[in-house]
């Protein structure tokens, strides 16, 4: 058919042109007919429409719809616009869908005059309110009551009733959003029409929604592995210092340590499904961002307003095709890429506050010297304290020789700002779609001298180069300063320091009087004061991601696909510790000696590592009949190379020099192991002096497959299988082989589960798999390290440097192998209201990589070698329930919960491993087990002590903690030892809500742990430790007029005679802890608002992170539930913010 266009002359005159005014008559008297003609909803042309293209003009995409709809399109050329290009997919769809589709995002409206004329004009030519009603019903004509209908654009809107009629009074043009759960949202343009009846189709989405695996993607119906996949908006919607800390609480079997360090440091560690090896090193999860091997600070940098898609890969089936890097689960993290059409931008602002979640809570001055005394005493001393001092103590009359200083108060920030901008940009020009973001974050640490400031850019694009080749980029840029005008917080001094130490004279000066009287000690142990006077220094982190990509297409079914990416991570460092003025005595006015720093130094660190991966893979599927086949195969090189080197150098003329180059040349003036300073600065893996080098280089080479077969889409199988070679082993042990296999069973689609009309969907799985761990694993393993000893001895009257075997050598090393099982089921309930999945999984680690003992007379580092077994088991439960109450509130409430029970099999050549005093690793116990004495409460008196098994070396008094005697041979001694719990939470569950009601929204994330131990000590639970302070709660301590032997606290001493200190159940607290993770709410305004502002949509929010930490165990109540166990840290951290995402 031939098309009637109405044109002008082409001219453009001053004022309104004369051609525009005909044109817009024309067009207004056509809609005008149309609004007489009640053209009927069944007016429409009855042809069926298939079209599939890709950015084709608009003016020839309606060609074609003229030839397939046969109907005729009246329109002015000069209303279309010249560069709208339009991707459209739909197969058998009627006219009023597809024009929808077409001309959804442009300002154009439509009207069918008959059966075969359509008029197309602008939006706002003709505007008249028509009622519409209809009948909304199922697929079997069944009325659905309570669906929501809802003209697009504004706040106006109804429901069906009983009988699913409903009536709505709408311009008619507009566009009506019917939606119900359970069903797809459909969208359909009034066009005039007064009567338009719906059938809701079921949404079969979760099973049609594609997840992404290793290598690829697949159908969620399909999946017989045990994947769990994160929405975006779980992490974006809420302002996070982290991916990892946003992850808390959202799926079960992945296990947040949340232990906030300083700005720069907050890096949660993640563990799925338990930790698979006794070895620290490699115990993390493999991170790939955008099929890039990455790392967990690649993940903790990532803008969170870039990811596209989240999947966790927990089980062998899912995780194998990643072989020996697997053993710990799999995070896949995909970015944005874009969207064809309209240039769109999306801004996120927010600002907000962090503080201590708590802080501990110290005694002033005069309860410290009350109770100070009284330990003297207990001890069989005088009071160091008189009733005038502690009076002075408690008036604050002179603070200059009696104060009373609350030490975490003055030396951190009760507030500490942070601001976050990201702005994304989205579009797509002739053949390319792309996506560019970037980021700016501003974060003051609660310690007054440190600022955090981090910049980041994406830039993804996809280029359509030929009809079957695709080309795309993936390029990141992260730029992350670290800044700290003073020295490093000393976090033990801190918890240590007295309150009756003063911080800083009334004269402005650092303090110099500790208990009434000049004390030089505290130029060491003052915090503030090395805070801001002791040095500074800077810390620079540049990282780079660029990757590129290929898809050809060459036949229907066949992709094949390449991939080569660049990582580059150089971070650079500088400290200087300053020369410092010695204290003066506040009376006499004297310097101290000994007080000040007369050497300076300065040590600057440099590294670079550089990762370099190229991979390809083919994947074909086809489906014949009722089979569906996959199959995909592929192969990657991955090489590793780092090197650092650090100098450093003593003894600058100024402590404003900024360069080692200006310190002294002397020999004698160059930083070396000894120096305590440079090694707190020194992290790596190795210590390394202040002037030197160290570098390695590793690489591995991979293949890998898969197989996916589905029969009827009832039955599924699933086979990896990944072949690993790795530089980390000696030739001949570098090959490892890693299988996979899986099943699944959607029984609801069995003839005899059809009549169970609550039942959507209900599917089986079983997988087997193993899973390796090469990370573990030193570098250089196998071969011998040789040291140099400066100086070692004399020849011929001078001193000769000599060598030495550092670590022994064990070149049969291999892989840790995890093998792991896992059962499943999946199920959707009441048309999609509820969402239920449940695994119990057994996952064995074999060969774990065990230090050699080796004989005691040989002074060497053992090397590692095979040995070991560790066992997790458990389950994990996931489930989801989403209603509307009314027309306006809808709302979705979860729950998940995991229960691991760790435990290890064998140690090899032997049966424990005790390390950090604290810890055992014992066969039959769970990993990284307290080790200690079992408390039985305290000795009530002396009778009670007489009676009791004694201790070697400590003169045991009433009042002090009383051990048990395991073995009752009369002596409490280390045979006397026991497991007493552990740190690592092996419970872990989270309850989450979120509402929405006419354009608010609120969201409730909560998380919490059980079945898990804290250990406080030293500083953080001992009174007077290292002549530290005391705590609120040792006011409940024993005491010879209250000798209770349930007391939170046994008798006050300052002995080193006492067993106070030796680790014993006494200091273990129940760690289990209930937590609201973050409140979120926020408002939307209206689409009308928004468009008159010029905007698509804009939302504000105010965020509470941590807000709320309900706790067990009431004993003791001033340190944060997620710090480690020990003598304190950086605190964690509550935050309040508000925000404002914008589109555009």
């Amino acid at each position: 058919m031939k098309n009637q266009r109405l044109s002008g002359d082409g001219k453009n005159p001053p004022g309104l042109p004369l051609n525009y005014v005909l044109r817009t008559m024309k067009l207004t008297a056509l809609f005008m007919l149309a609004a007489c003609m009640q053209v009927s909803a069944t007016a429409y042309s009855q042809s069926k429409i298939t079209l599939t293209t890709k950015r084709m003009h608009l003016a020839r995409l309606l060609q074609l719809i003229e030839e397939q709809g046969k109907v005729r399109f009246v329109y002015s050329n000069d209303v279309l616009p010249n560069n709208e290009f339009v991707s459209i997919d739909v197969k058998d769809q009627p006219l009023d869908v597809v024009l929808g589709k077409v001309l959804g995002n442009t300002d154009l409206s439509w009207k069918m005059l008959d059966k075969e004329l359509v008029v197309i004009a602008p939006g706002n030519t003709v505007i008249q309110n028509v009622k519409v009603k209809g009948k909304i019903t199922d697929a079997k004509g069944t009325p659905i009551p309570g669906v929501s209908i809802q003209v697009m654009g504004t706040s106006k809107g109804t429901a069906t009733g009983p009988d699913g009629s409903y009536q709505i009074e709408t311009p008619d043009n507009a566009t009506l959003i019917f939606s119900f759960i359970g069903f797809m949202e459909q969208r359909i343009a009034v066009n005039g029409r007064t009567t338009i009846d719906v059938v809701m189709k079921e949404d079969m989405k979760g099973l049609n929604e594609v997840v992404v695996v290793g290598y690829g993607s697949q159908k969620k119906a399909n999946l017989t592995g045990a994947v769990a996949t994160i929405s975006p908006s779980t992490i974006a919607s809420r302002p996070v210092t982290s991916v990892q800390n946003a992850l808390q609480g959202v799926t079960p079997g992945v296990t947040i340590l949340n232990r906030t360090g300083d700005v720069g440091k907050d890096v949660g560690g993640i563990s799925i499904r338990g930790r698979s090896s006794i070895n620290t090193t490699g115990s993390g999860p493999l991170v790939v961002i955008d099929g890039i091997i990455s790392t967990s600070n690649d993940m903790a940098t990532l803008n969170p307003n870039d990811i596209e898609s989240m999947s966790v890969l927990k089980d062998a089936a899912s995780s194998a095709i990643y072989g020996s890097r697997a053993a710990n689960g799999v995070l896949l993290i995909t970015t944005k890429r874009g969207k064809e059409g309209k240039m769109s931008v999306d801004v996120n602002a927010t600002y907000g506050l962090t503080s201590p979640t708590r802080t501990p809570k110290y005694l002033g001055s005069a309860d410290y010297a009350r109770l100070y005394n009284e330990a003297r005493m207990n001890d069989g001393n005088t009071p160091q304290y008189t009733e005038e001092q502690i009076k002075k103590y408690a008036d604050g009359s002179d603070p200059d020789h009696y104060p009373s200083t609350n030490w975490y108060k003055e030396a951190l920030r009760k507030n500490a700002d942070f601001k976050d901008i990201q702005i994304g940009v989205s579009g797509s020009s002739k053949n390319t779609v792309y996506y560019l973001s970037m980021a700016y974050q501003n974060q003051l640490s609660l310690v007054p001298t440190k600022t955090l400031d981090r910049y980041a850019m994406r830039l993804n694009t996809s280029t359509q180069v030929l009809p079957i080749l695709n080309v795309a980029t993936n390029v990141a840029f992260v730029k992350q300063d670290i800044n700290n005008r003073g020295d490093e917080m000393t976090w033990t001094e801190l918890n240590r320091i007295s309150p009756t130490a003063v911080l800083r004279h009334s004269d402005g000066s650092w303090g110099s009087i500790v208990d009434g009287r000049e004390n030089g000690n505290i130029s060491k142990s003052n915090p503030v004061r090395n805070n801001y006077v002791g040095g500074r220094g800077w810390d620079k982190n540049n990282a780079f991601t660029g990757g590129i990509n290929g898809t050809l297409t060459p036949l229907k079914g066949l992709s094949i696909k390449g991939l080569m990416s660049l990582k580059l991570d150089n971070r650079m460092a500088n400290r200087f510790w300053n020369t410092v003025d010695p204290l003066v005595n506040f009376d006499t006015k004297a310097t101290i000696p000994g007080t000040g720093v007369i050497l300076n130094k300065m040590q600057e660190k440099w590294s670079q590592r550089q990762v370099l991966l190229a991979q390809a893979y083919a994947e074909y599927e086809r489906t014949f009949n009722r089979h569906y086949v996959k199959v995909m195969a592929g192969a990657s090189q991955e090489s590793n190379t780092y090197r650092n080197v650090n100098v450093g150098r003593k003894n600058f003329l100024s402590n404003n020099l900024g360069t080692v180059g200006a310190g002294s040349g002397s020999v004698d003036d160059m930083f070396n192991t000894d120096d305590d300073q440079m090694t707190d600065f020194v992290t790596d893996r190795t210590k390394q002096a202040a002037n030197g080098s160290y570098s390695e280089v590793w690489a591995i080479r991979s293949y890998f497959g898969r197989v996916n077969y589905v029969f009827n889409d009832r039955y599924m199988l699933e086979g990896n299988m990944r072949l690993d070679m790795s530089s980390r082993f000696a030739p001949g042990h570098r090959l490892g082989a890693f299988p996979s296999f899986s099943a699944g069973w959607r029984m609801s689609e069995e003839s005899f589960m059809k009549d169970i009309k609550w039942i959507d969907n209900l599917k089986l799985r079983a997988s087997w798999g193993s899973l390796g761990n090469e990370a573990v694993v030193p570098i250089g393993n196998y071969y011998e390290y040789i040291g140099l000893y400066p100086g070692v001895y004399s020849f011929e009257g001078n001193m000769v440097n000599g060598t030495y075997q550092a670590r022994a050598a064990n070149p049969l090393t291999s892989w840790e192998t995890v093998v792991m099982s896992n059962f499943g089921v999946d199920g959707t309930f009441f048309n999609g209201k509820l969402n239920v999945t449940a695994d119990y999984f057994i996952k064995d680690t074999k060969d774990m990589l065990i230090e050699q003992l080796l004989d005691q007379v040989i002074a060497l580092k053992p090397a590692y070698a095979n040995g070991g077994r560790m066992r997790n088991k458990g389950f994990e439960i996931a489930a989801s329930y989403n209603g509307t109450i009314g027309k306006d509130l809808t709302f979705t409430v979860g729950a998940n919960v995991s229960k691991i029970k760790n435990k290890i099999l064998t140690l090899g050549s032997t049966n424990n491993r005790i390390h950090d005093t604290y810890y055992i690793d014992r066969e039959g116990e769970a990993y990284n087990s307290f080790y200690g004495w079992e408390a039985i409460g305290l000795f009530k008196d002396a009778e009670d002590v007489k009676n009791s098994a004694g201790q070697a070396g400590i003169i045991q008094k009433p009042g002090d903690i009383k051990f048990k005697d395991q073995n009752n041979d009369g002596v409490i001694d280390s045979k006397d030892r026991v497991v007493l719990g552990n740190d690592i939470p092996w419970m872990n569950y989270g309850i989450n809500l979120n509402v929405g009601y006419k354009g608010f929204d609120l969201g409730v994330l909560t998380y919490g742990v059980a079945n898990v131990k804290t250990y406080l000590s030293n500083e953080a639970s001992v009174a007077f430790f290292n002549g530290g302070k005391v705590k609120e709660y040792h006011l409940k301590r024993w005491t010879k007029e209250n000798p209770d032997p349930n007391a939170a606290y046994p008798r006050l001493s300052i002995s080193d005679k006492t067993n106070t200190n030796p680790i014993s159940s006494f200091w273990l607290y129940k760690g289990d802890y209930f937590r609201i993770r973050s409140i979120t709410l926020g408002y939307t305004l209206p689409a009308a608002w928004a468009k008159r502002a010029a905007m698509q949509s804009a939302r504000i929010y105010l965020s509470a992170n941590n807000p709320f930490t309900f706790m067990f165990d009431k004993r003791i109540t001033d340190y944060d539930p997620e710090m480690v166990s020990g003598r304190g840290a950086y605190p964690g951290v509550k935050t309040w913010a508000v925000g404002v995402n914008v589109k555009f």
